[in-house]
């Protein structure tokens, strides 16, 4: 083994120890997760670096996403058609399945791999200390982060996974409306559940660990594909070129995983450094990181209020909601088309390789359908046209080009289609409708979101096509356009294709927007919100590509000069995640260190009496038995039973239910609107006969009793009744004056 290899291994191995100690009693949980991620990646190397045969390290850290992402499909199907239950146990059945499948492959295709193992050796052990050491960095700020709270959906996304994680077969139940299944794009829940249940893990530390892990990977995977796109970028085999081409290619990485996981717009720069924030008619209090995605519509108030959500935001705030854990499969699409592009010119069309391929991209592509529906659309558009260009720069502007285009597409479509069907299926769409947007963004505040990346993208376009017409002939035009094309620098063409994918999304919401429940002033918000989300993840790492670009090439200072102004400015906006991690962790300061299955503790501190009912529900109650609570519209503090138990409740989140399952005319569900009335009837009728009948329609088995936490402080006006109708199974003195807990067990009334 090489010296660098073994130092590499040292490194690793203090890491390891040193990691430990920051994380203190943490330890355990992070060593559970790290392992398992590692041994995934193991399990899938051999099916990835054929996926992957143009990039450095054979896809190392793209195997961590397919090694648990592929069983975890495959399970949620066999689960679906009730072969298997969803236990620890037959999870491993699967791996083990593609265990022996990947070692099968690796058998059969070892002339194909074309390894150099020294080198290859040193790739992956690099590639493994940058995700270790991320992966560190992440589960010690959830240390500090780690407790649930109703401020945003983590109350939602929690009781999603307590539900997955407890269920026997799929589709999981709808812990909010008892007697339905999920009705929402919850496959990376699931995810999360399968990975807790392999790495055995319980709900209350996953909730922490998978956020960390995801965060993780808007670091290392921008990292790698960046990376890669800068080795070709700088294709030589010289020996004094040799160390320039490493060093584009670590900076190209390095920025794009900065710009990625931590970057924010120019409203950092501009609103917390250089407006006076103490100056009363700016009308700005001080700096707080979640303003950046409250802007357009806001300061001042306007009738067009959107959300400009961006990864740090998502990271820092860590409700585990599906467009963000859908990131994972965002880059690994991206990679994949990546490496698509790259790949030998003489590869055969309809080969193995390209079999696998689109295979590859049509199964990722299902998953994203199930993950973030939003996603789905948007990466069928940029697969689309990078496989467009591919195939006419590589094969040349042919009848028979066209048609193998087409084909791949129609194979694209179908494996997603057959992928992704059970789940279609059974998923209500709300909104589906597309309008003409009525409301606009204001140029300027466009300008500070927008201005910097573009003006990047726009610089390649513009050198591009400088360089096309150069060298056109006077009276031609398609054809020298074609043939520009087919010569083009491949990583030029792939931050071309993504960079224009991005200034599309950027303009999209500024034309249509897609109809929901939400009136004005907040028509475009969801449309804004998902599309920009997208925009930016491919303008940061487009951008990222051209600015090391310019600054690398041979050219004079003068030159250079723009670029350099671009990258400063590109910098400063790192400070959004640095500033909004330090907030959010409360500045790293010990006395806020916790454990991070320390998440339901919030409950635990606040009402001690409805945290021992809880314990209860969890050691007593079996998962599929109902429980009444009162319910609430959206973001209020109840019903935490159904999130902290996994047991479904006649209704939760009012607001929610009315969002995932809106009419044709976007009204409230009539059974949405049934329930919420049954449920106040049965903590205020003083008709018995009204309560059991509503007990019978809903089949509820245990009526839960406490006025802690509910908005309006209102109390319950019939307890005595209630108390009446069943048996008292659990009571405990409640923070409240003169009011006890209780949990009514009223399963006698069933059908009586």
């Amino acid at each position: 083994m090489k010296k660098k290899n073994i130092i590499l291994l040292i490194i690793l191995g203090t890491g390891i120890v040193g990691m430990a100690f920051l994380l203190k009693m943490n330890y355990p949980f992070f060593l559970k997760w790290y392992f398992t991620a590692l041994i995934s990646g193991i399990t899938f190397y051999p099916t990835t670096a054929l996926l992957f045969p143009n990039f450095k390290d054979k896809g190392w850290n793209f195997s961590k996403i397919l090694g648990f992402a592929i069983p975890g499909l495959t399970f949620w199907l066999l689960s679906y058609l009730k072969i298997l239950k969803y236990t620890t146990f037959n999870c491993y059945l699967v791996i083990m399945g593609y265990l022996i499948l990947n070692i099968f492959v690796f058998s059969k295709n070892k002339d194909k791999y074309q390894i150099n193992g020294k080198q290859l050796l040193s790739k992956i052990l690099i590639s493994e200390l940058i995700f270790f050491v991320i992966f560190g960095f992440w589960t010690y700020f959830k240390c500090f982060a780690s407790k649930l709270d109703n401020q945003t959906e983590k109350y939602m996304n929690y009781g999603f996974l307590n539900e997955l994680y407890h269920t026997e077969y799929m589709p999981a139940n709808d812990m909010w409306l008892s007697g339905y299944i999920i009705n929402y794009y919850y496959f990376g829940h699931y995810l999360a559940s399968f990975f807790a249940k392999i790495s055995f893990s319980q709900v209350k530390e996953t909730f922490n660990l998978f956020v960390a892990f995801v965060n993780t990977m808007t670091f290392v995977l921008p990292f790698h594909i960046a990376y890669n796109l800068g080795d070709y970028l700088v294709k030589t085999t010289e020996e004094e070129e040799l160390k320039k081409r490493k060093i584009v290619s670590v900076s190209m990485g390095l920025f794009a995983a900065f710009a990625v996981s931590i970057g924010g717009s120019l409203y950092y720069p501009i609103y917390n450094l250089f407006v006076d924030r103490e100056d009363p008619e700016s009308g700005y209090g001080k700096y707080y990181y979640w303003e950046d995605s409250r802007y357009i519509g806001y300061r001042p108030e306007t009738n067009d209020k959107t959300i400009n959500e961006i990864i740090p935001y998502s990271s820092v705030i860590g409700d585990m909601h599906a467009h963000h854990m859908d990131t994972m499969f965002v880059f690994l699409t991206l990679g994949l088309l990546l490496d698509l592009l790259l790949s030998s010119e003489e590869e055969p069309l309809g080969g193995a390789y390209h079999t696998l391929k689109y295979t590859a991209l049509g199964v990722v592509l299902g998953i994203q359908k199930m993950t973030n529906f939003w996603d789905f659309p948007i990466y069928m558009v940029v697969m689309i046209l990078v496989l467009l260009f591919n195939h006419l720069t590589k094969y040349h502007f042919k009848r028979k080009t066209l048609y193998n285009i087409l084909f791949c597409i129609l194979n694209l479509v179908l494996v997603q289609t057959v992928v992704s069907l059970p789940f279609s299926q059974d998923l209500h769409m709300s909104a589906t409708e597309v309008k003409l947007a009525e409301n606009h963004s204001p140029f300027y505040k466009m300008c500070v979101y927008w201005a910097l990346p573009t003006t990047c993208v726009l610089m390649l376009i513009v050198v591009l096509l400088v360089k096309f017409f150069k060298q056109k002939s006077k009276r031609k035009f398609w054809k020298p356009l074609f043939e520009y094309i087919s010569k083009m620098n491949r990583a030029d063409l792939f931050a071309f294709v993504i960079g224009c994918c991005a200034i599309g999304l950027m303009i999209i919401p500024e034309l249509i927007y897609v109809r929901d429940i939400y009136k004005d002033p907040y028509k475009r918000t969801n449309t804004v919100y998902k599309v920009c989300y997208q925009a930016e993840i491919l303008f940061d790492i487009a951008s990222s590509y051209i600015l090391i670009k310019f600054l690398s090439a041979k050219t004079k200072l003068l030159f250079k000069i723009f670029p350099i102004l671009l990258t400063i400015l590109y910098v400063s906006t790192f400070g959004y995640g640095i500033n909004a991690i330090c907030y959010a962790a409360k500045n790293f300061e010990t006395k806020n260190f916790s454990r991070l299955d320390d998440t339901e503790s919030f409950l635990k501190t606040k009402y001690p009496a409805e945290y021992q009912a809880i314990q209860w529900i969890k050691e007593n109650i079996p998962m599929d038995e109902i429980i009444v609570q009162r319910t609430a519209g959206s973001y209020a503090f109840i019903p935490y039973v159904s999130v902290l138990t996994g047991n479904p409740t006649v209704l939760g989140w009012h607001g929610h239910e009315w969002v995932w399952r809106a009419s044709k005319d976007y009204k409230t569900p009539q059974e949405v609107t049934d329930r919420w009335n049954d449920i106040w009837y049965i903590y205020n009728s003083k008709s018995e006969k009204k309560i059991k009948e509503i007990i019978e329609k809903y089949g509820i088995s245990y009526i839960y009793i406490s006025d802690n936490g509910v908005d309006d402080g209102s109390k319950t006006a019939n307890r005595e009744l209630l108390l009446s109708l069943g048996n008292v199974v659990f009571e405990e003195k409640s923070s409240l004056k003169d009011e006890s807990v209780v949990i009514l067990d009223v399963r006698s009334l069933q059908n009586n």
